[in-house]
């Protein structure tokens, strides 16, 4: 089984997607041998009102198994306690992801830390991703914020308790940085590498599994911004034992969404 942890479905206004819907995604992850996909809606990063976003992505993905549905909450937004927890509660969301550049909120904001211990009290993971696109290709409208090792670090220090999935950014520095705070943290620490070039001069990769463990490593494809298939060809050079690729294929995020968060804690 092939779980894919980075996956969105949904419109981008700076940059026309393929395979952005249910259907079109699922096409795409037949094709490349992917079973399940973790997804949150492109359409409410921009969205004022999150929950718009929210409500299109709980009806392109109700009645299907192949996906995993994240909430986007905004905790500069009034409600917000309320939005995610009917995100979870009503439209069967099984985690959250956050976006404090795009949606102009400052990492000291008490509501942030709220909303990080509520996700650990509900048992869920928390996705943050460093960035979306690759900010020297932006469009000028678009944020020219990304989240560096030491903002994930300030994210992940706000609640100990919290399951994080940190991707889309170089995670083999962030990793490197968390490193000594995860020993001691109750809530797990979970890595992509879609971000880190696996043919280069430059150890990142390599870097990340020692830092990390497979145990804490996760594939995901940030489709539908990048080509899966540039994911598995790493793993597929990657000279990992077969019980290693399936930890970081199928298994490390199996056990995380398989509902027993809460009895963790």
């Amino acid at each position: 089984m092939i779980i894919d942890g980075v996956a969105y479905l949904g419109n981008w206004p700076f940059r026309k997607l393929r395979y952005n819907t249910a259907a079109a995604m699922a096409e795409r992850m037949d094709r490349c041998g992917i079973d399940r996909a973790v997804v949150s809606s492109l359409s409410a990063v921009l969205y004022k009102d999150v929950m718009n976003g929210n409500f299109e992505l709980a009806e392109s993905v109700a009645g299907s198994e192949r996906f995993i549905p994240l909430a986007v909450i905004n905790p500069a937004y009034p409600h917000w306690r309320e939005d995610f927890l009917f995100c979870l509660e009503k439209l069967g969301m099984k985690g959250l992801e956050i976006f404090p550049g795009y949606h102009g909120y400052d990492l000291t904001l008490p509501a942030l830390r709220e909303l990080l211990e509520l996700a650990a009290e509900k048992g869920v993971p928390v996705r943050v991703p460093g960035r979306l696109v690759d900010i020297r290709g932006r469009h000028w409208l678009d944020t020219p914020e990304n989240l560096g090792a030491a903002e994930i670090e300030q994210i992940v220090r706000l609640s100990p308790r919290t399951d994080f999935l940190i991707c889309s950014c170089n995670t083999a520095a962030a990793a490197k940085r968390l490193a000594a705070p995860a020993e001691s943290r109750p809530g797990q620490l979970f890595y992509d590498f879609s971000r880190l070039e696996r043919f280069s001069f430059s150890p990142a990769f390599q870097s990340l599994l020692e830092t990390a463990g497979t145990d804490r490593v996760f594939f995901g494809t940030c489709a539908p911004f990048q080509y899966p298939e540039v994911q598995q060809v790493k793993l597929f050079y990657s000279g990992l034992r077969a019980e290693e690729l399936g930890a970081i294929t199928a298994g490390n995020l199996s056990s995380l969404f398989s509902g027993d968060g809460a009895a963790r804690r």
